[in-house]
């Protein structure tokens, strides 16, 4: 075997561990100010009208956040969670228009904000 073929194993895993830990650094950067759960959120048990109105305050913010162009070319992944706000809002805030307030819907919708917000 020769130096060069030896090297370049080296190199490449080198290069992984790297870019991997410049990865977590992000995620970790990104998760210390957001909801990692949606069993995490306090929403759920707080009044209907407090509820009602924090899930369409998420709902519109996210929407927006989908249309703007700083968001839509992060490269931190928020549109993804704002995309992923709007649908748990909109599942959370069917619902609750049907006369039921789904703690899940409503914890996802929380959390997945937390998360859009934290990194948008």
């Amino acid at each position: 075997m020769t130096v060069k073929s030896l090297l370049r194993p080296v190199l490449v895993a080198g290069g992984l561990v790297l870019a991997g830990s410049a990865g977590a650094a992000d995620l970790n950067i990104a998760r210390s100010a957001s909801c990692v759960s949606y069993t995490q959120s306090t929403l759920p048990s707080q009044a209907p009208d407090v509820i009602k109105q924090t899930l369409w305050n998420n709902f519109q913010s996210a929407e927006a956040g989908m249309n703007n162009p700083r968001v839509q070319a992060s490269s931190r992944q928020a549109f993804t969670w704002a995309m992923e706000t709007r649908w748990a809002c909109t599942a959370a805030i069917g619902y609750l228009n049907g006369g039921n307030i789904d703690e899940e819907s409503v914890g996802k919708c929380d959390c997945f904000y937390q998360r859009f917000v934290s990194l948008k």
